[in-house]
């Protein structure tokens, strides 16, 4: 006879069954979503076993404590499961998908109804791209094969192989070709399968779909429209593609978060190392996390106090300040990394990736210690282009979870992630009195729009309006 427990399994998993029937999970891949799901279960089982052996016993938990610990959790997990090295773009995609549809379309919690599952899917794919998780061999063939694994007929794998090496003749990012791949994959596995080159208005329909039943953040939807979009007009040759009318994700308007000066100086006070001089130049000279991760020992110029940042978002480059006080602290940063990168020379590994053709033109340049990184990985990875053996940039992975250890130790009750620090950087800047077009070149905003949201940060801080409650008390 069955125990309750065994009981309560089972009904979970016939209620989950038909989730999966309804949202038209194909029968052989149903078996994997109840795998990762009994997955995330054990992690989630260990890791709340972990909090109870640390924490306090016997104090009670708010519900809103309760979702942020769970959206925590679900970071942590995709972070490990990002780490495995079989784990492919599509392994995990289905594992969160898996996990979404037990919490939000089943079970309904509040958390997974409010969480950005698109960010999710979309931050799991890129740091697994910066790590060489997502395989995106150099044989086209190979592509076609792997597209064909997944389901596709032969004329919708070929598909994906032309538009993988149209963007290479292109010199189009790693990251952009794998972002692109993997949405052209999603759309025609939404479709038929076998069928031949789709329509626009196949793709409105996906488009709007994604809006309907995922449910994805707007930004989310525009990736699929730039991927679609280079699809049809440089693959399929229909000059203006008209993707006028599908359904869009709704816009959410969010105020960014951003800290007070006295949180950013105590959060930099109890931050060291590596991630601590990450997080100063960040909020000193207002970079995005990637730009950070990506600058090169060539981008410092000490002697005009200025930092190079080489194509940022949208491809274009910029200066912006570097902060005079951080300059000891980064002559003996270079130092340091000097012996990792002669420990490299002498080992005769292969040079850091350069961009573009830059390696044909300039061989030996990948070997020279002005393109080595600012903020090398520690360790040795396979570069998932051209297959060498040799030293990236740190892991995005990294600070992100030292930024949060960070916001911990220094008290701040905010939900503090890298991009917090350039918020701070813009909005301490504009209360300062600075130009707003100035802010915006240094941010290396396209729209001024764009930095204007940091005039509303910066008046609702400076008290633009008092409350009555103030006046009677």
């Amino acid at each position: 006879m069955k125990n309750r427990q065994s009981i309560k399994k089972d009904y979970f998993y016939r209620q989950y069954e038909q989730i999966l029937i309804n949202h038209g999970v194909p029968d052989n891949c149903r078996k994997y979503y109840r795998k990762h799901v009994e997955h995330w279960g054990r992690f989630l089982k260990a890791r709340r076993s972990t909090v109870s052996e640390g924490g306090k016993q016997g104090v009670r938990k708010t519900q809103s404590e309760k979702n942020k610990e769970m959206r925590e959790h679900l970071e942590s997990w995709i972070i490990e499961l990002s780490g495995y090295p079989e784990i492919t773009d599509w392994h995990l995609r289905q594992n969160i998908d898996a996990v979404k549809l037990a919490h939000r379309e089943m079970r309904g919690e509040k958390w997974a109804l409010e969480c950005d599952w698109g960010e999710l899917v979309g931050n799991a794919l890129y740091s697994a791209a910066d790590e060489g998780k997502i395989e995106s061999p150099v044989n086209i063939e190979e592509i076609i094969h792997q597209a064909a694994k997944k389901g596709l007929g032969a004329e919708r794998a070929n598909l994906v192989g032309r538009m993988v090496s149209q963007m290479r003749v292109s010199h189009y990012a790693y990251r952009t070709e794998t972002s692109y791949r993997e949405w052209l994959e999603r759309f025609l596995l939404w479709g038929d399968p076998n069928g031949g080159e789709p329509t626009e208005g196949e793709a409105k329909r996906f488009l709007g779909d994604l809006a309907i039943r995922d449910d994805i953040a707007q930004s989310t939807q525009k990736q699929g429209v730039n991927a679609l979009g280079y699809l049809f007009k440089k693959v399929m040759g229909i000059e203006n593609p008209d993707f006028s009318d599908f359904i869009r994700a709704r816009k959410k308007r969010r105020i960014p978060v951003v800290l007070s000066k006295d949180e950013v100086k105590t959060l930099l006070s109890v931050s060291s190392g590596f991630t601590g001089l990450m997080f100063k130049l960040m909020y000193g000279s207002g970079l995005r996390l990637m730009e950070c991760m990506r600058l090169r020992v060539k981008d410092i110029d000490f002697a005009n106090g200025l930092l190079l940042v080489r194509e940022g978002k949208g491809g274009k480059d910029r200066r912006t300040p570097l902060p005079e006080s951080l300059i000891p602290e980064l002559q003996s940063h270079l130092e340091q990394i000097k012996l990792i990168y002669q420990e490299d020379r002498e080992a005769g590994i292969a040079g850091v990736w350069l961009p573009h053709a830059l390696s044909k033109k300039m061989k030996h340049a990948s070997e020279e210690w002005i393109w080595f990184w600012l903020f090398p990985s520690p360790r040795l990875s396979l570069d998932p282009r051209s297959k060498e053996i040799r030293r990236h940039h740190s892991n995005e992975n990294t600070p992100q979870k030292a930024i949060k250890v960070a916001a911990r130790k220094a008290n701040i009750h905010k939900r503090v992630s890298c991009h917090v620090l350039r918020h701070s950087f813009a909005t301490h800047l504009l209360e300062d009195g600075r130009d707003i077009r100035t802010v915006q070149e240094l941010l290396g905003h396209f729209d001024v729009k764009t930095t204007e949201i940091y005039t509303h940060v910066m008046n609702k801080q400076a008290g633009g309006v008092s409350s009555p409650l103030d006046d009677l008390l």
